[in-house]
């Protein structure tokens, strides 16, 4: 699956803007998350099989399953809107710095066109001011050297 073509509710053309960073993210999400099943799991099965001595195995389980009934639905209900939540307030960051590299690859090419402005909401602004600074004054210090070039020696 290509997370690059997944379209983005915002103003954003893709909803994974880093997949690297993005994706270790969510990785780490998934992670907790899945201890935190276990962890609710183990719980629960501890306090159906060892609270109940007096009933048998077979309704102990059922009573276990019946319990994480509860709870299942809402965890994949949940778990999906959260990944999608976090992507979102990764992209935050992430789309900047993407952004940045990309335009930084542009400026060592000479071929930077315009300013960097990042979206409204974006985390790091005062980090395109900064590069806008530094753009401006590689853009100058190339037309300087070129201007030198093009004058005739003098002797």
């Amino acid at each position: 699956m290509n997370w690059k073509s997944l379209p983005s509710l915002s103003t954003r053309k893709y909803l994974i803007a880093d997949p690297y960073v993005q994706g270790a993210i969510l990785r780490r999400v998934a992670l907790y998350a899945m201890a935190a099943f276990a962890y609710y799991v183990v719980v629960i099965f501890f306090s159906v099989y060892i609270s109940d001595n007096q009933t048998p195995p077979s309704e102990r389980l059922l009573t276990f399953i019946d319990d994480a009934i509860t709870w299942l639905p809402g965890l994949l209900v949940l778990g999906p809107i959260a990944a999608y939540d976090l992507l979102t307030m990764t992209n935050r960051f992430a789309g900047p710095i993407c952004r940045l590299r990309r335009e930084m690859r542009l400026l060592i090419d000479n071929q930077s066109a315009s300013e960097l402005h990042f979206r409204e909401h974006d985390h790091w602004s005062d980090v395109a001011e900064v590069y806008n600074e530094l753009r401006k004054e590689v853009i100058d210090l190339r037309q300087e050297v070129a201007n030198r070039h093009s004058e005739p020696p003098t002797s």
